[in-house]
């Protein structure tokens, strides 16, 4: 969902850049026409052509994010040409373009353009000797740096966002808008690549005897306890989701052949590990679904639910393969 955003949200930007593009540019066209200067008209149209070409681009097909670091690209490169061709009557087009750049790309892509851009214009244009060029040094350090420190610190304000919003507040875990999102993918790699991942609904056994003899806050603690052993106990990219009260979900996105070893030496760990109070173990029960060829979302869930159901059925503390 925060990727969905973030493409909406750059795209966005991206139409903003063409709809300035034909508004700003598009006078000074009909200008440096009536005073003959046809280099400057034919930058400019090609400018105004460019980004808005880019932009269609960038809307029809979706590939938002490398349209938007050529579109950086394409306007310093534009910068470039126009100063170094009409002189210091174009000269303030660099600073709007400099800051626009960390618009569109992330701040240290857009620190190199600028950059390269800025020793450009001073090797291929003429115009210092009327414009002071430790000033424009000065000017284009201060400024860069001014919007590095601002689009940072947006960066980090989308990372939290992403976090808050994939994050299960009380466990830790992944929650149950990440794990749409991971299925779908999982489910798409499986089917295009071959790659067979597993799913796995897991749920602690008794938990509401936990919650009545200790109270809600110890059971609280406990399913913290159960993220820490689980993850700690799970590969760097298989990934825990809290699927609602006691019951996680475990995406796999891939297994060979070792899929029973691996679930029980993940029960065993957290039998081992996960303690009430009394020092009591509390165990967890596994219902396990194979990815199989047609597998949806809502069917593996499913798949994975009726293994549970069984094996809560035949006493709990132990996993159910849905294809057993």
């Amino acid at each position: 969902m925060i990727n969905q955003l973030k493409e909406k949200y750059q795209l966005s930007l991206l139409l903003l850049l063409a709809f300035v593009a034909v508004l700003g540019i598009t006078p000074f066209v009909v200008i440096r026409y009536l005073s003959g200067n046809l280099a400057a008209v034919l930058i400019d149209i090609a400018l105004i052509v460019g980004i808005v070409a880019l932009v269609c681009y960038a809307h029809y097909f979706k590939k938002i994010r490398i349209i938007s670091v050529i579109s950086a690209v394409f306007i310093n490169a534009g910068v470039v040409l126009i100063v170094s061709v009409n002189g210091v009557d174009s000269f303030l087009w660099v600073y709007p373009v400099f800051v626009t750049t960390f618009i569109l790309v992330k701040p240290i892509e857009a620190l190199c353009i600028n950059g390269f851009a800025g020793v450009a214009l001073v090797a291929l244009s003429d115009i210092f000797d009327i414009i002071s060029l430790e000033a424009y040094i000065a000017t284009t350090i201060m400024l860069s740096l001014s919007f590095f420190v601002y689009a940072s610190h947006g960066v980090k304000q989308f990372q939290l966002l992403e976090k808050l919003n994939m994050i299960d507040a009380l466990t830790g875990a992944l929650n149950r808008r990440a794990m749409s999102t991971d299925l779908k993918a999982a489910l798409y790699n499986a089917e295009r690549n071959g790659i067979k991942p597993l799913l796995a609904i897991l749920d602690l056994d008794y938990f509401k005897r936990v919650n009545d003899k200790y109270g809600h806050c110890v059971g609280d603690q406990v399913l913290k306890d159960f993220v820490t052993i689980t993850t700690s106990n799970i590969r760097q990219y298989d990934r825990l989701y809290r699927f609602g009260g006691e019951e996680f979900v475990l995406l796999i996105p891939e297994i060979k052949d070792q899929q029973h070893i691996f679930i029980q030496t993940l029960s065993s760990a957290i039998k081992a590990e996960l303690r009430t109070p009394d020092g009591e173990e509390i165990t967890v029960s596994f219902g396990v679904a194979l990815w199989e060829p047609g597998t949806t979302e809502d069917s593996w869930l499913q798949r994975a639910d009726e293994a549970l159901y069984l094996a809560k059925a035949k006493g709990r503390d132990c996993a159910v393969f849905s294809n057993e």
